[in-house]
């Protein structure tokens, strides 16, 4: 049978995507395509792990891992990521680790994955959130496209009870969570340490006290949204701190009434130079809105309840409380927008033109 030249590079490549995908869901814990994701280090035998993982969990495989003989998607990575200046490959493709701090000084050149090691490098990523939800510029190294934040879905819900997605096995047999976190067994009690449910936070491994750290994210109920708005930036390929995104240093309302957060994943508000659009990370699907459904998506997204949402866009706009009632109605069902999270005096959103 002939192939292509171009299907034949296809064909070789595919285990290097297959690990790329795998590893990016093993990097920042969201699962999309498979269930869990190992990675098995230098120095561990592949059968321990072929009893354990099942059809729909991928496996990567130290190239000298031995004989892997199960029904998970395997692929054959060289290298380490576990210090910072590590890099994993598969074949010719690699990503490097490096820390949150450090990555704002060094030339990106390549997929890179930015973690936090101590306490300096948490701190500095909440004060990079609290600017950019202040100002709306944003840390250049989250808003590089080749740059994957590390356990990135622990942030959303640090205290929630789940079994590990992304497991690592090391080569001393103790078996973690994810790129940095905590020990939660050894590998001859893989298949029992995997099946129990762990907090969310012990995805960074100690990196803060887990209290400190709970703290700190519950009273920024706002910090998934900051980490989706740095994937809008992605998206549109937007400079830094030019476009305006409302929430981070533009409120099209400022009435000083909004008294909830927009939910994590509803689409976001901008103003551009093509005038107010609706654009959703998740559904990359983009809109542009009037000026005043602008204002009802800015109102509706920013109250707790239908109630405050009428009673602002009534004022803020002169209408009726039933024409006001109407708009905000069919904005919902028909951008596929919701009433916010009740939010913290702390942690209101921000308000006023911000440039």
């Amino acid at each position: 049978m002939h192939i292509s030249t171009t299907e034949a590079s296809r064909k070789s490549h595919e285990p290097e995507l297959i690990g790329a995908r795998a590893l990016r869901e093993w990097i920042t814990g969201e699962q999309k395509q498979y269930s869990r994701v190992f990675l098995v280090e230098n120095g561990v035998a592949a059968e321990a792990v072929a009893q354990v993982a099942r059809e729909e969990d991928a496996v990567l495989l130290h190239a000298q891992s031995g004989h892997y003989d199960g029904p998970a998607d395997t692929v054959r990575y060289t290298g380490a990521l576990s210090e910072i200046g590590d890099e994993l490959f598969f074949g010719e493709r690699g990503v490097e680790l490096q820390d949150y701090v450090a990555a704002a000084f060094v030339q990106i050149i390549g997929p890179t994955t930015v973690g936090f090691f101590d306490e300096t490098g948490w701190q500095a990523f909440l004060d990079d959130a609290e600017l950019a939800r202040r100002t709306g510029v944003f840390p250049s190294s989250l808003i590089d496209p080749r740059v994957l934040l590390a356990n990135r879905s622990a942030l959303a819900a640090p205290r929630e009870l789940a079994t590990p997605s992304a497991i690592r096995v090391g080569a001393d047999g103790r078996v973690s969570v994810g790129l940095q976190g905590e020990v939660i067994g050894e590998i001859d009690e893989l298949q029992t340490v995997i099946e129990s449910r762990w907090p969310q936070a012990a995805a960074w491994g100690g990196m803060v006290p887990s209290q400190a750290l709970m703290e700190d994210l519950t009273c920024r109920g706002w910090i998934e949204r900051y980490l989706n708005a740095t994937d809008l930036i992605k998206m549109l390929r937007w400079a830094n701190g030019v476009e305006k995104i409302s929430g981070f240093g533009w409120s099209l309302i400022d009435d000083d009434r909004a008294d909830a957060e927009p939910l994590p994943a509803d689409p976001f508000l901008l103003e551009t130079s093509d005038g107010f659009v609706l654009a959703d990370t998740t559904t990359r699907r983009r809109q542009l809105l009037s000026p005043m459904t602008a204002k009802v998506v800015a109102a509706t997204q920013t109250s707790s309840a239908p109630e405050v949402a009428v009673d602002r866009l009534a004022r803020e706009c002169g209408l009726s409380e039933s024409d006001a009632n109407a708009l905000c109605r069919d904005a919902a069902a028909a951008l596929g927008i919701h009433f916010g999270t009740r939010a913290h005096a702390s942690r209101r959103p921000a308000s006023g033109s911000g440039r």
